[in-house]
Formats: C-alpha cells, structure tokens, sequence
C-alpha cells in the first residue's frame, strides 16, 4: 500500500527537444542537468528514452533539426511550473512539453 506522499504524486512525461549543435560533451551535460533539476526537487525520475536528432515540422532559431529527449518522472503538480521556468532560461532547449501520463503507462514504468 502507498505512503500518504506517494498519493501526492503523479506520473509526468517531457519532451525536451535539444539544440542539434551541442557536441556529444554538452549534450551529456543538458542530460545531466535536467536529471538534477528532477532530483533536487524531490521527483522520482523513472526513464529517460533517447529519441536523437529528427526533423523538425518548422524551422526554430534556424535550424531544421533537434535533439529529442524523453523524460518520464513522478513529481507533485506543483514541481512542472519550476521544471518549465528551468527550461526556459536554458538557451539549449529549443522546444519543451510537459503532460501527465494515466496511470496505467505509469505502472508499466514502475515496474519495469
């Protein structure tokens, strides 16, 4: 049975789409970073899917490419508006989106 504080948690999705042009070391970084930013806020990070460089459907900062990264987390609701504003300030994240998953997908990632 869960705690009282695993109730306030729920499942979450974010879709970060990298500058194409940072170099493997830096790439690594960006990684790294939104990792810790999870951590530090007392989220539960659960996978991170490694998606690479596609297309993009239009052209953003000039560029016709991104780095796509897929990070599945359980946090409090409150934690996605600090997660977002950290995105923002990040001149290497060119794209971000931020949904709650069902908790069906949720489980699967439990448990995998």
């Amino acid at each position: 049975m869960a705690n009282n504080l695993d109730l306030d948690l729920r499942c979450y999705e974010s879709m970060v789409v990298f500058d194409p042009d940072l170099s493997e070391e830096d790439f690594n970084k960006a990684i790294g970073w939104v990792k810790g930013i999870i951590e530090r806020n007392n989220a539960q990070l659960l996978k991170v899917d490694l998606w690479g460089k596609r297309k993009l459907a239009y052209e953003i900062n000039k560029k016709r490419e991104g780095v796509y990264v897929l990070f599945y987390f359980r946090s409090n609701p409150e934690f996605i508006e600090e997660l977002e504003r950290n995105y923002r300030i990040n001149s290497n994240v060119m794209r971000y989106l931020t949904v709650r998953i069902k908790d069906k997908k949720c489980q699967s990632l439990l448990t995998e």
